[in-house]
């Protein structure tokens, strides 16, 4: 545990020197400890999953004014806590619909509409990229995060043992993340360019 802690901490250091593979490797290591974690805050994935991209842009964005953490997992942990019941507080505030008031956190019309534009462009890269994965991979990503499967659940119904199926959703995760990489960096420049 120690050396693996150690391997994060590392992880860390290549992500405050720009090292964006670094943020890939931190993502693909932490992501679905995360959303475990992130669901004890809301029962809503999309907004658990929104919250996870969000802690992972900002670590991107802000890579430089990083502290170091002596634990990357509970940072992450404690950062996600927080995006997350900011977010619910923000849903549960509902402003009157004829009342005009500019909120200076909401992104502009531009950023609006590139947002918009990457999403729909995630989204088909991600349809092509599940598209891509055995049936195997495919059935036991939907089990892990649609039906929010243990891993000891996924290895009973597809009737392989708890470490092949652990080792079945990694891989998904890992071959996902590869093809969306291009999508995911495409983001982080153009945000990195509205947010300078």
């Amino acid at each position: 545990m120690k050396r693996d802690r150690g391997k994060s901490l590392n992880l860390w250091a290549r992500l405050q020197d720009d090292d964006v593979e670094a943020l890939g490797l931190l993502y693909d290591r932490y992501v679905d400890e995360l959303f475990i974690y992130g669901r004890r805050f809301s029962a809503d994935k999309s907004l658990v999953l929104d919250g996870i991209h969000d802690l992972f842009l900002n670590l991107y964005k802000y890579r430089k004014n990083l502290s170091q953490p002596s634990r990357v997992d509970f940072y992450l942990m404690r950062s996600l806590k927080n995006t997350i019941l900011m977010r619910v507080k923000n849903q549960r505030h509902d402003l009157p619909a004829d009342q005009n008031i500019c909120d200076p956190l909401q992104f502009s019309v531009e950023e609006g509409l590139i947002a918009n534009e990457w999403e729909m462009e995630r989204s088909q890269k991600l349809t092509k990229a599940l598209n891509l994965l055995s049936k195997k991979q495919g059935k036991g990503i939907a089990l892990r995060f649609t039906e929010n499967f243990s891993y000891e659940e996924i290895a009973a119904s597809m009737n392989i043992s708890v470490q092949s199926s652990r080792t079945m959703v990694y891989r998904a995760i890992k071959a996902l993340r590869k093809q969306m990489q291009s999508v995911i960096l495409l983001f982080l420049i153009i945000f990195s360019f509205f947010f300078k």
